[in-house]
C-alpha cells in the first residue's frame, strides 16, 4: 500500500521499471530483492531505488525478519501514527523508506509534517533487532568505522539530499504549504527570495533571510557572546545541555566519558580547550538554518568531518489526544560520532571559541562558508545546513570565565533567533 508521500514521478528521477517477473533474470533477482515481492506479469511494478534493494539482501542475509520485528515494535508503541503513514510490516516500510528518496516535502499549519516523518523513519530503524546492528552511541566507537547498517543510513540520507538539490524536490504547490498563512512557524514572510524564485527544495530550506531580520547584539562589546542560529537552549545542569569539560579534557555526558578532543577530531587546540564550558542547541526543521559567529575574530580551523546520520527517536504519548507518536529529545553523546562542521574562531576577549554545526538525520552536509585565516564579525555567516533537523555546539575556553548562570537560555516553547545574547562573560 502506498505511504500517501507526496512523491515526484519515477520519469523525473531517471528510474526505469524492472522487467517482468518471468524470464531468465527471476531467479537472481529473487536472491537481490528478499522480501520484496516480485510485480506478476500485467501488475504495475513498483520501482524500487537500488539502495533499498541492497538493505533488504543485507538484512535477509545477516538477520532474516529482522525488519518486521522492528516495524511491529514500532506499531506496538505508535499504531495509530503508523497507520496515517500505511507502515504495518516490512514491505510497506519499504514502500515508505522508497517514496523518502523522492519526496516533495509539504508542510501543515503546525510545522510539524517533516519532522514527523523524519522521525518516522528513525524510529522504525532505531527498534530492535536493528538498533544492535548500528554503531553504538558510546565513547569507544569514536575512531571506529561505521557498523554496515549506520554506514547504509549515511549513504540514504545523502541520496535523500541530492534529491532535494534537484528541480524535482518542489512544485509551487508544495512551496506554497510553507507560506506564512499555510505553515507560520517557518516565517516564510522573513525569507530573501531569489531572483526567479526558489528552484529546489534545499534551496528554499538553506534560505537566506531579508537584511535586517535579526540585529546583533552588541557587537562591539566582545564580552557578549550571540546565539550562533535560530535554535533552543535549555539552560539546565540536570539535561546535560551545558557541560563544564574536566582538566583532562573529559565531558561527561550520561555518564559515559566523551573528550573534547574526540569532538574536535584531534584538532590542534583541542587542549586548551580542557577546564572550559561545552553547550548545545537544537534547530527543527522549521527554523531558518544558516549558522552565524557567536563572537568577532580570526578563523583558525574551518573544516568537515565526516560521521553518522544518527537520530534518536522515542515515543511520545499526548493524553489530551489519546495518540501517541514519534518524538526526537536531542539527547547529548550522539554528536561525538555525528558529520559536523568544525571551525575555531580567535577573539582578543574570550580566547578560543568552538562552534560545530552537527548534522541529524536526513541533513546530507553542512556547508562552510569562511575558510580558515578569514576575519569574522560578530553575527557573520559561518556555515549553513541542507536538509534535515540540526544541532549546533559552542565550547568556550577557560579564558571566557563563563559559568552556567551567565547563559540565557530560550524562552519556553519559543526559539531564541541568531544575534541574541546567547552569554555574557563576566568582566576582568
Amino acid at each position: 500500500m502506498p505511504s500517501g508521500l507526496p512523491t515526484a514521478p519515477d520519469t523525473e528521477i531517471g528510474f526505469q521499471p524492472p522487467p517482468p517477473s518471468k524470464g531468465p533474470l527471476d531467479k537472481i533477482r529473487k536472491g537481490l530483492v528478499g522480501i520484496i515481492p516480485l510485480p506478476e506479469l500485467g501488475e504495475k511494478p513498483v520501482i524500487y531505488n537500488p539502495v533499498i534493494i541492497v538493505l533488504t539482501g543485507y538484512l535477509e542475509t545477516i538477520k532474516p525478519g529482522a525488519l518486521d520485528e522492528a516495524v511491529h515494535s514500532a506499531y506496538q508503541q505508535i499504531p495509530q501514527f503508523m497507520d496515517k503513514l500505511n507502515i504495518s510490516d516490512a514491505r510497506s516500510f519499504l514502500d515508505f523508506a522508497n517514496d523518502l528518496l523522492k519526496w516533495v516535502p509539504h508542510e501543515n499549519y503546525e510545522g510539524k509534517d517533516i519532522y514527523d516523518i523524519l522521525c518516522m523513519f528513525y524510529f522504525i530503524i532505531d527498534q530492535p533487532p536493528l538498533a544492535n546492528l548500528q554503531t553504538a552511541i558510546s565513547p569507544d566507537q569514536v575512531g571506529q568505522p561505521l557498523t554496515w547498517l549506520s554506514s547504509w543510513i549515511v549513504v540514504y540520507a545523502q541520496l535523500i539530499g541530492l534529491f532535494m538539490d534537484s528541480p524535482a524536490s518542489l512544485t509551487k504547490e508544495s512551496l506554497e504549504s510553507f507560506s506564512q498563512k499555510n505553515s507560520p512557524k517557518y516565517n516564510y514572510d522573513e525569507a530573501l527570495v531569489p531572483e526567479g524564485g526558489f528552484r529546489t527544495f534545499n534551496q528554499f530550506f538553506s534560505r537566506h533571510l531579508k537584511p535586517g531580520m535579526r540585529p546583533i547584539a552588541e557587537p562591539e562589546n566582545d564580552h557578549v557572546i550571540v546565539y550562533p542560529a535560530d535554535c533552543t537552549y535549555d539552560n539546565s545542569v540536570a539535561n546535560q545541555n551545558i557541560v563544564n569539560i574536566e582538566s583532562d579534557g573529559v565531558i561527561m555526558i550520561k555518564n559515559l566519558p566523551w573528550t573534547i578532543s574526540s569532538l574536535l577530531q584531534g584538532g590542534e587546540y583541542a587542549d586548551e580547550f580542557h577546564g572550559g564550558v561545552w553547550m548545545h542547541a537544537f534547530l527543527n526543521t522549521f527554523n531558518y538554518h544558516r549558522q552565524h559567529a557567536p563572537v568577532a575574530g580570526e578563523v583558525l580551523e574551518a573544516k568537515n568531518i565526516q560521521g553518522a546520520a544518527y537520530m534518536e527517536v522515542n515515543s511520545k504519548c499526548e493524553p489530551m489526544r489519546v495518540m501517541c507518536g514519534p518524538d526526537a529529545p536531542d539527547t547529548p553523546g550522539y554528536q561525538f560520532l555525528q558529520t559536523r562542521g568544525m571551525i575555531i574562531i580567535d577573539n582578543p576577549v574570550l580566547g578560543k571559541v568552538a562552534v560545530l554545526p552537527i548534522g541529524m538525520a536526513q541533513v546530507s552536509s553542512v556547508k562552510i562558508t569562511i575558510q580558515k585565516g578569514d576575519r569574522v564579525e560578530k553575527g557573520q555567516e559561518i556555515s549553513y545546513f541542507q536538509f534535515g533537523g540540526s544541532d549546533v555546539i559552542c565550547v568556550f575556553q577557560p579564558k571566557a570565565g563563563l559559568r552556567v548562570e551567565d547563559f540565557v537560555a530560550s524562552s519556553n516553547n519559543t526559539y531564541s533567533k541568531y544575534g541574541t545574547i546567547l552569554a555574557r562573560a563576566p568582566q576582568k
